[in-house]
């Protein structure tokens, strides 16, 4: 696609609307990467390290709107609220990466030696301790503000969204997009792109750094696990933090689904000019009302994109399949490079994907696949898969990498010795020591791919997807269908965390 860039294409970047669109997309990221650290960074230490009450289901209800479509969101809090234009995308999208900064954090917060924590306990109590933690998990915490300001300056369902009706809040992700559906030119996408690249990648740059310096992995050969940190009177008041947060991003969200699939708008507005006395008289009938709504919104659901269902499962298990087997080999190569230049060159193109707008890595997919020798793949399930892959095998790659440097080298020294090949070192000794690594990638994975919007919006193949069904749903007539269907994707993309809880009986850990 750069050979694609003419000079006409490169004269725009300069101009007063690229400009001014710069503005507006580095205030969103900024915003949200500052909303998700002052919000993920105490989730985190709350529930992971003190004894708030609930913390063992707070923390995995507070990972969830990473996990669901953006759009759920924005579509579920819009209505409610009325916000509309920039502090609405702000909002929503803090309110979906803000589990980034929790999680990481909560994983550093576990990682701090009980002994350095018993220290500063009988040194100055919980203010001590907090002096002596933050400085330690601050690499995470900017790990996971990286990410989310990367997430939000690249998303354009969000902004589209909230966009759609009221003052406009157009971004850097929606004239990629427009350049591309008005003029079909890749090279006016990519040189409008240009800039959003640069900025996404002088945010996650320093994640790599950051990463180095133990923002993933800081357990010393005799650690001691913390016990949890007693709150006293500010037990409660901290409870009501972490459950606020996770209603405002969960459970009110799908609440809002909830009663939209059951007919609760419309039902209760026909009712809306009766008497208090009347209203409470009919409320078994209204209860039953809503629920037969409800079964019936669920049917239509089903019935109507099961094979958009069918085609997400099938296409993003695929996916995370194959990034296990790519991150495996390239995470491996990364750590056990010979070279560290080639090492740390790796590891920097296995950004690019997450740097680079997703509706931009849509139209790449169009420019290369779409031609007459390669016509009958591009209109098939697998080009879904190869799109998928290429835009989310970065998460496997840098999880995997991780993961392997935690490994100790000796052991595939000693498989060396033996006589085992690469092939062999790699399936039989790197590949069962990281088991749980590979899991936790097959799912971050088929969880990502299952929620990808924006990268499918273009490419044919793709638009046979849940997600897509529920975008073409919301702006065109939303009803009851629209909203039990975004309950099953949401469903059906929280299914295999749920699987593994159930039957391996520990929690999942994507981080090594």
């Amino acid at each position: 696609m750069f050979a694609s860039i003419g000079l006409d294409d490169l004269a725009g970047i300069a101009d007063e609307r690229t400009v001014s669109l710069l503005g507006r997309t580095l205030t969103l990221g900024l915003s949200v990467a500052a909303i998700a650290l002052a919000v993920g960074l105490p989730f985190g230490w709350l529930v992971a390290r003190t004894n708030v009450p609930g913390a063992g289901w707070l923390r995995p209800f507070g990972l969830i709107p990473l996990l669901m479509p953006s759009l759920v969101l924005a579509m579920s809090w819009a209505p409610l609220t009325e916000l509309r234009g920039a502090p609405a995308a702000i909002l929503f999208l803090a309110g979906a990466t803000f589990p980034l900064v929790a999680l990481l954090c909560a994983r550093a917060f576990e990682r701090l030696d009980a002994r350095r924590e018993e220290a500063a306990l009988l040194a100055g109590g919980l203010p001590a301790v907090l002096r002596m933690e933050l400085p330690l998990v601050m690499p995470a915490a900017l790990v996971g503000t990286c990410l989310s300001f990367a997430f939000a300056v690249n998303d354009f369902a969000v902004p589209d969204y909230v966009s759609s009706v009221g003052p406009k809040f157009n971004v850097y992700a929606d004239e990629v997009f427009f350049n591309w559906r008005d003029f079909e030119q890749p090279g006016a996408a990519i040189s409008s792109a240009l800039p959003l690249i640069a900025l996404s990648l002088f945010a996650l740059i320093p994640v790599l750094a950051l990463r180095r310096k133990g923002a993933f992995a800081t357990l010393d050969s005799n650690f001691v696990t913390p016990k949890r940190l007693a709150l006293g009177a500010w037990r409660w008041p901290a409870f009501a933090f972490c459950f606020a947060v996770v209603a405002l991003t969960t459970l009110i969200p799908l609440g809002r689904l909830g009663w939209e699939a059951s007919g609760g708008p419309r039902v209760w507005a026909e009712v809306s000019a009766l008497s208090a006395g009347d209203q409470l008289q009919r409320l078994p009938e209204l209860a039953g009302e809503q629920w037969s709504n409800f079964q019936s919104a669920f049917g239509l659901a089903l019935e109507r994109s099961r094979s958009d269902l069918r085609n997400s499962l099938l296409w993003s298990a695929e996916a995370a399949l194959a990034c296990c087997a790519i991150g495996l080999i390239l995470g491996h190569a990364i750590e056990r490079a010979r070279s560290r230049f080639v090492g740390r060159s790796l590891e920097l193109l296995a950004l690019l994907p997450l740097a680079s707008p997703a509706i931009l890595l849509g139209i790449g997919t169009i420019v290369i696949w779409n031609h007459g020798p390669t016509a009958d793949f591009y209109e098939s399930g697998g080009m879904s898969v190869v799109l998928f892959i290429g835009r989310f095998a970065t998460f496997a790659i840098l999880v995997l990498s991780g993961a392997t440097a935690s490994l100790s080298p000796s052991l595939e020294e000693a498989g060396a010795l033996s006589g085992a090949g690469p092939t062999k070192r790699m399936f039989s000794i790197v590949a069962p020591a990281l088991r749980g690594s590979l899991v936790a990638c097959f799912i971050l994975v088929f969880v990502f791919s299952m929620r990808e919007l924006d990268a499918a919006l273009l490419v044919p193949a793709a638009n046979k997807t849940a997600i897509l069904r529920v975008f073409n749903g919301v702006h065109f007539g939303r009803d009851d269908y629209v909203a039990a269907l975004t309950l099953l994707l949401v469903f059906a993309i929280l299914l295999p965390g749920l699987l593994w809880t159930i039957f391996a009986r520990k929690r999942l850990e994507i981080l090594p």
